[in-house]
């Protein structure tokens, strides 16, 4: 697996550049998409210190492979150095005594992260489709069909939603597209146009997620960046992806994301970013 935060690097460096006279268009972008990130951040963050409980006080509870993948977890050192999404303080483990329990807690994370997921999907489906209605120079005819089409895969795909859920999905989808261009309407236009560029950008990491779900080409065009996600061993399956699967591609994909605009609006914080990403990759491959 290629360490696919260190790749974010490459691409954010040039931010740097920008940053020491005030905030420029591409962090205003940033913080544009940064909302509602961090319910899902905190999904995987409460998942972290479940599992990091099987090297404390809850090991006698913990099978082996969870003492083993506790042992190499490096993901919750990486979340809490995501200035940009404060953690909330909480004890996921509070009250858990038995391997029951603690099963029972992580299962529901599990369910929690992907509902959340998919809520911050949404909300990032709605803000790059808001620069097309909103931006001077949205090439909407060309970009509108791809998002479409990405949102219909996550959706009855990725969420596997269908009947009344996929019906308010998809008014909730429409009705927050309209209040993110109503918002955009009210920003300079360079800061419109940034939030389209990166939209465009995000919108090629969702086309990354969802690979496992469709087996089409539905790559969107991006004159900015030329990022590839590594391969993703999670992804690679030859039946239908499992609940498993969609766990891990969502918990990827949020990481993904949250570490993109940390470094696009604390472009100072990459040092100490790049160093726990190598560390977290390494855990990964050990595992």
């Amino acid at each position: 697996m290629q360490n696919r935060l260190a790749l974010l690097m490459v691409l954010t460096a040039a931010t740097a550049a920008d940053s020491a006279g005030g905030e420029t268009p591409a962090m205003h972008a940033a913080r544009f998409y940064a909302t509602g990130l961090e319910q899902p951040l905190q999904q995987i963050r409460s998942g972290a210190l479940l599992v990091q409980s099987c090297t404390a006080r809850l090991r006698r509870a913990c099978t082996k492979q969870q003492r083993e993948m506790a042992a190499n977890n490096r993901s919750l050192e990486l979340i809490d150095a995501l200035s940009l999404f404060p953690p909330r303080p909480e004890d996921p483990v509070a009250g858990i005594t038995k391997a029951r329990e603690l099963k029972e807690r992580i299962s529901a994370t599990s369910t929690a992260l992907l509902r959340e997921a998919g809520v911050y999907d949404r909300l990032l489906f709605a803000r790059y489709g808001a620069t097309l209605r909103s931006c001077p120079g949205a090439e909407a005819a060309t970009y509108r069909e791809s998002l479409e089409e990405l949102v219909r895969i996550n959706f009855t795909g990725f969420q596997a939603l269908a009947g009344d859920d996929l019906a308010r999905a998809n008014e909730a989808l429409t009705r927050d597209e309209a209040a993110a261009a109503e918002s955009l309407r009210q920003l300079p236009p360079e800061d419109c146009v940034a939030a389209q560029q990166l939209g465009e950008y995000l919108m090629q990491l969702m086309h990354s997620k969802l690979q496992p779900w469709s087996g089409e080409d539905l790559r969107v065009a991006n004159q900015e960046h030329r990022f590839e996600f590594g391969a993703q061993s999670a992804a690679q399956v030859d039946a239908a992806p499992t609940r498993e699967v969609a766990h891990a591609v969502a918990g990827n994909f949020v990481t993904v994301i949250a570490t993109e605009l940390q470094l696009t609006v604390f472009p100072d914080s990459a040092p100490r970013i790049k160093a726990i990403a190598d560390a977290v990759e390494s855990a990964n491959q050990r595992q």
